[in-house]
């Protein structure tokens, strides 16, 4: 048994340890130009390259991870990375990329295709609870317009709606999931997954909006509750305290006379960004940084979360900063290096964050309504040391206490019991009645 997890414990140092950092480097190549009319010379846009790169954080330093360079454009909307096999996926028009993480080689060029007329599989997650990728298929309807001028017929974009699915990434044939069509667009300001609670969320411009990962129903969609010009973007998802973090931008106004236009128009006087959180079933923004930071995210560059550190990671120009989750304070704030002339890496992402999570919350059964699933059970003290009281639960079946590695650590069926001899940490507690319903909630022990 010993042997075994010592096994463990190494492919998962191989694994998570090396090029946990990756993006997209970008290399522009230019030619030069002589114009005769002004006699001068001029450095004329060529092409650009891509390859697989990965960024220290501490140091800025950009290695890349293979020789090969590529001469193909990335969609700037999603890019995931599945830990377990050590792929890196990214969209590239109308095809979807698999690169190897230790190699940096790209592997797979697959376009992708589906059962509707889209070829468009886009803001996609690699959920490590399951190893699927989940992402949105937006499928525009047209109609026929007959132009008598020209006495020609046109297709005009009548409406555009969202589902929900997964992709195989290695055929590119994606599936839809469930009969939910979305209205509420998303946006560049990023996407996370619960693998605990099996819940994908997206930002919606000013909604945070929540999808079940089993059926593709809405599972929760709550107004971001920030003062007005206030924009909650970069998000990324911490498996370390099951918290949704990200960076919010707060534009300050003032109202100017334009004389030109004999108007008063509304002007952005300044702006700030400080790093918080949201709570997904409310919508309320905390703020974790205790005064604007000065820093704002590149929304193509990504934002990780790094579990030993407890840091934030992301882009900022040409600069990659590191933010305290417990403080909000700015821990690393070091200039991007290249080795070779590149510009850029962008869409970063991490191969440590979730690795190894668990689902807690199951399947519903058929007949069980989603009411009977809820994050709202209530039990004190929160955070616990000794004992744990769980409040207003009648029929209880069977209570299991869970770590984020989805290990169970106690069962009882007392609505009080004791926790002395549990590590200190951050555990859900899960709760199952005689009549099947289940609840959840989650607490420290310290």
């Amino acid at each position: 048994m010993k042997k075994g997890i010592f096994v463990f414990v190494i492919q998962l140092f191989v694994l998570v340890g090396y090029g946990q950092n990756v993006g997209i480097v970008r290399k522009n190549y230019y030619s030069t130009y002589f114009d005769s009319s002004t006699n001068s010379s001029y450095e004329v846009f060529d092409s650009a390259t891509i390859r697989l790169g990965t960024v220290n954080p501490t140091t800025g330093f950009v290695s890349n991870l293979s020789n090969q360079a590529y001469q193909l454009p990335i969609n700037l909307n999603s890019a995931t990375i599945d830990p377990y096999h050590g792929f890196y996926y990214i969209g590239s028009a109308n095809q979807l990329l698999t690169f190897d993480i230790n190699s940096g080689n790209l592997i797979h060029n697959v376009p992708v295709t589906g059962i509707s007329s889209s070829s468009l599989f886009q803001n996609f997650r690699f959920n490590t609870s399951d190893s699927i990728i989940y992402g949105m298929v937006p499928i525009n309807y047209y109609s026929n317009y007959f132009d008598s001028s020209t006495m020609s017929s046109y297709q005009v974009l009548d409406s555009s709606r969202i589902r929900f699915g997964s992709i195989d990434p290695v055929s590119g044939l994606y599936t839809i999931i469930g009969n939910t069509s979305f209205n509420n667009i998303y946006t560049l300001a990023g996407n996370s997954i619960d693998p605990y609670q099996m819940v994908y969320y997206y930002s919606a411009v000013d909604t945070l909006i929540g999808i079940d990962l089993y059926n593709g129903t809405l599972y929760s969609a709550v107004p971001i509750q920030l003062p007005p010009h206030g924009i909650f973007e970069n998000i990324a998802y911490s498996c370390v305290d099951t918290s949704i973090y990200g960076l919010t931008r707060q534009n300050y106004t003032s109202i100017v006379f334009d004389s030109l236009l004999m108007d008063y128009t509304e002007v952005v006087d300044s702006v700030t960004f400080r790093l918080s959180k949201i709570d997904p079933n409310t919508g309320i923004v905390t703020f974790i940084s205790p005064f604007n930071i000065q820093s704002g995210g590149n929304l193509t560059g990504g934002a990780y979360i790094d579990p030993n550190s407890m840091t934030y990671y992301f882009n900022h120009g040409n600069k990659i900063i590191g933010v305290s989750l417990l403080t909000g304070l700015i821990t690393t704030n070091v200039r991007k290096r290249y080795p070779s002339g590149e510009i850029s890496i962008d869409m970063m992402r991490s191969s440590q964050n979730c690795y190894g999570s668990s689902k807690l919350r199951l399947k519903p059964k058929s007949g069980i309504k989603k009411d009977n699933f809820t994050n709202e059970l209530r039990l004190y003290p929160n955070p616990a040391h000794a004992q744990l009281t769980i409040e207003n639960v009648a029929s209880i079946k069977s209570i299991s206490l869970i770590d984020l590695m989805g290990n169970t650590v106690l069962t009882t069926t007392e609505n009080t019991f004791n926790i002395e001899n549990v590590p200190n940490g951050i555990y859900f507690v899960y709760v199952q009645t005689k009549s099947e319903s289940i609840h959840t909630a989650k607490f420290i022990k310290n």
